[in-house]
């Protein structure tokens, strides 16, 4: 029998951080790119005259992908929960785009201070 691969995804609000360390099929991150794309501009809020784009870069050490708003802001209330709902759903449902699907297994949150957070969602390949 397989070992299931496995999945964790950091999300670090104020301002937003996404990082994602295990092996993560392309079509799965470009649904994940696509999906966080839309929502953006009513999630977050951004200095004026820049425009919120997410954009994941590749880091061999260790290898995970990355992403970063530096000059955005998302709220507790509902740009965070949005957050959080789009990339647990793309994840989820990873094969509708020739990747795979990922089950949550557990999670975690740490406060750093008043407006810094970091919540961890650990995801186990379904097989």
């Amino acid at each position: 029998m397989a070992v299931p691969e496995n999945l964790i995804v950091n999300l670090t609000f104020n301002p937003p951080e996404l990082s994602i360390l295990g092996s993560i099929k392309q079509g799965t991150l470009d649904k994940l790119m696509e999906k966080l794309q839309a929502p953006l501009p009513q999630a977050t809020s951004s200095s004026p005259g820049q425009k919120s784009v997410l954009e994941f870069t590749y880091s061999d050490s260790p290898p995970h992908w990355y992403a970063k708003l530096p000059s955005a802001y998302c709220n507790e209330e509902l740009g965070q929960s949005q957050f959080m709902l789009i990339i647990i759903d793309a994840l989820e449902h990873g094969s509708e785009v020739g990747g795979s699907d990922w089950k949550l297994k557990a999670s975690d949150a740490h406060n750093h201070d008043d407006s810094k957070v970091t919540y961890k969602f650990f995801f186990v390949q379904k097989v």
